[in-house]
């Protein structure tokens, strides 16, 4: 299969963080390491639905700054040329390939991993997965290992599969919600064109969620302290609504916690004013727990710790 593989390099880096399927170094280079890293992020990329992970030499891991490598695919391990050396103790086979390109003017490796097909991928007879940053022996993980296995026979549930438990639902909220953004929703159509509906027609857990009453509770709390241990002095429901408004409700609440307050360090005479947090990570953290949410184990928790904004999307890794 050919690959753009500049554009493919320009849609990770444009990314927030790495996810589970790639991953960025500039010039590391563990043998055995690296072929536990192929088996982990080819079964990370099954179970998110992608057809290939990449491993990309070059670009730097936090800054996803291009530096350029000097790594070079071609060495051997031990009198074995490197790819042969992988490809021996993968099982089974996986047609994983090595492309070198430039990028942004610098030299770039790319390691292009295809997600792995009817069983996990393996390597030296162990069968690695990737969580976070880490890889990890999947036996060690026995939940995910089986919804690995739901994933390679395509029977991982997501909430447009999944039937609502609510099946009498109502929409006049979604609908004033696009009009108030000059979008017109077609009342015929709307439940086929924004998946709504199970394949046997009833209302998924996506529909749920859009609906006027989610049945989905979104608590936002507030503590005097840096813990948990500290007093709770306030707690605000934005759920139990569409929730694209409980999204709204939550962005304009941080907008409301968010008072200037005055800088008097190296004052002379004029007073600062600092806000207490970045309004602009606040908005993009939110947005995130309600994209990257796995709705089907809970809503995302938020919570202020003397003015520390946290986020924990359920099932997904933690923003703060």
């Amino acid at each position: 299969m050919e690959h753009n593989l500049n554009n493919i390099l320009e849609d990770l880096i444009s990314r927030d963080y790495e996810e589970d399927w790639f991953e960025f170094k500039e010039n590391w280079y563990e043998p055995h390491a690296l072929g536990e890293y192929i088996s982990g992020m080819s079964n990370a990329a099954a179970m998110a639905g992608q057809d290939f992970a990449f491993f990309v030499w070059g670009i730097e891991d936090g800054s996803h700054q291009v530096v350029g490598t000097d790594f070079d695919f071609h060495r051997d391990v031990k009198n074995e040329p490197l790819e042969h050396y992988l490809a021996r103790q993968m099982k089974p086979d996986l047609a994983f390939e090595f492309k070198e390109t430039m990028f942004h003017g610098e030299r770039v490796v790319a390691l292009i991993i295809p997600a792995a097909k009817d069983i996990p991928t393996a390597f030296d007879r162990t069968r690695y997965f990737r969580i976070g940053s880490g890889k990890v022996n999947l036996m060690d993980y026995p939940e995910r290992e089986a919804q690995l296995f739901m994933a390679l026979r395509g029977e991982v549930p997501t909430i447009e599969k999944t039937a609502s438990e609510y099946q009498e639902l109502t929409f006049n909220k979604l609908f004033a919600y696009y009009g108030s953004r000059g979008i017109t929703l077609n009342r015929r159509n709307f439940k086929k064109n924004l998946n709504l509906l199970t394949e046997d027609g009833r209302y998924n857990v996506m529909a749920q969620l859009l609906s006027d009453n989610s049945q989905i509770s979104i608590r936002f709390g507030l503590f005097k302290g840096k813990t948990k241990a500290s007093t709770m002095y306030a707690v605000r429901e934005f759920g139990n609504d569409c929730l694209l408004y409980s999204l709204d409700g939550i962005l304009r609440y941080g907008e409301v916690l968010n008072v200037p307050q005055a800088d008097e360090r190296g004052r002379i005479v004029e007073r600062k004013e600092v806000p207490l947090f970045n309004q602009d990570a606040y908005r993009e953290a939110v947005i995130n727990a309600f994209v990257h949410n796995h709705w089907l184990d809970g809503p995302p928790a938020f919570t202020v710790f003397h003015c520390i904004i946290s986020v924990f999307p359920i099932q997904y890794n933690s923003i703060t």
